[in-house]
């Protein structure tokens, strides 16, 4: 006797599937966490920028400090999230 072939033919029963599955979502996070950090870096840097330009100031404190700011905000809302999903939250 043959073993019967899953319902659907473009769903192959592999005991790793979920486990892609896991991986694949995982890749989809990071990057658009890490698109997520890119564009909020580039727009603080731009209004840095411009925000010196229209104060007219010698130095670049807003182009240094923004990003600074969103840097370390992303990096604790990180952290609180991965500790949300740790606990179960």
């Amino acid at each position: 006797m043959q073993p019967s072939p899953p319902a659907d033919p473009g769903e192959k029963e592999e005991p790793g599937n979920d486990r892609k599955i896991s991986n694949r979502r995982e890749l989809l996070r990071y990057a658009g966490l890490s698109s997520e950090v890119m564009a909020s870096v580039g727009i603080s840097v731009f209004l840095g920028i411009k925000a010196d330009k229209w104060l007219k100031l010698s130095f670049p404190v807003f182009s240094l400090s923004l990003p600074l700011l969103v840097i370390i905000s992303l990096i604790v809302r990180l952290v609180k999230e991965s500790s949300r999903k740790k606990d179960g939250k």
